[in-house]
């Protein structure tokens, strides 16, 4: 088989597992949406209605009655229901939240700021990531390659300059921590500040701590200043995006290591 030949099946496979992986996303976060949506609609009005009562009878209320609303608030904390000042946070499983649970659990990074709480959703989600994060995996090391083939023309352009390899070497080693950093690490706290009103060092924070699966789930982009939300989709789409580079990259690092 010629090499043009294996080009094209290279690229048809790669455009293949694209639209097969987003597929996969997009699959995902519909069936989670439907498996949790009703639940948590529930418990967030169950929530409201004792919340109204508290205040209307907080001065003659008995212990009975805070146990019963402790019970219902401890219940909704974990269902992604919080309690704050001036109102509540509310985690919904709209589409846009549940893609966002799906990536973050395909990278395997999962916060814990949702995730899913009924029997079916819990079983579908195991079944759901043995398949994808060996998917994801997958995707990304096709993507990685890919750049790995543009990537070489730099390598080329460095020999042509007639360079000792050691000095090639080294210049693709500052290349690629100088750009991974400024990528990856120092550049993405500054869209933390004004998105979210973060300190740099908070954005510093929530970067590594994402970029390296960590995510204790202590600072999220999707909610600032008192649970009102203020993102926007093409900021959503970049922090996905940013996630998802740093894997790739990751997967090149060991590859040219």
């Amino acid at each position: 088989m010629k090499n043009e030949d294996k080009e094209k099946i290279s690229k048809a496979s790669r455009y293949i597992l694209l639209i097969g992986f987003i597929c996969y996303c997009l699959m995902g976060a519909k069936i989670f949406q439907a498996l949790e949506t009703d639940i948590q609609e529930e418990l967030k009005l169950s929530f409201l209605d004792a919340e109204t009562n508290l205040m209307e009878t907080y001065v003659n209320i008995t212990s009975e009655e805070l146990e019963i609303f402790l019970q219902m608030l401890s219940l909704s904390i974990k269902h992604g229901i919080i309690p704050i000042k001036n109102g509540a946070i509310y985690f919904s499983w709209d589409f846009r939240n549940s893609f966002s649970f799906v990536t973050s659990t395909l990278s395997t990074i999962g916060y814990g700021s949702i995730a899913p709480r009924t029997p079916m959703g819990q079983m579908f989600c195991v079944f759901y990531s043995l398949l994808g994060i060996p998917l994801t995996i997958i995707f990304l090391q096709s993507v990685s390659n890919a750049l790995l083939q543009t990537l070489s023309e730099f390598e080329k352009y460095l020999q042509n300059m007639e360079m000792k390899e050691t000095q090639i070497r080294t210049c693709e080693v500052l290349f690629f921590l100088v750009t991974g950093l400024s990528i990856f690490i120092l550049l993405p706290p500054l869209l933390f500040m004004k998105m979210e009103g973060w300190t740099y060092e908070e954005g510093l924070y929530f970067a590594f701590i994402s970029l390296s699966t960590i995510g204790f789930g202590d600072y999220i982009i999707e909610y600032t200043n008192y649970g009102k939300m203020e993102q926007k989709n093409s900021y959503k789409v970049y922090y996905h995006l940013h996630k998802h580079l740093k894997l790739m990259c990751d997967g090149n690092s060991r590859y040219k290591g």
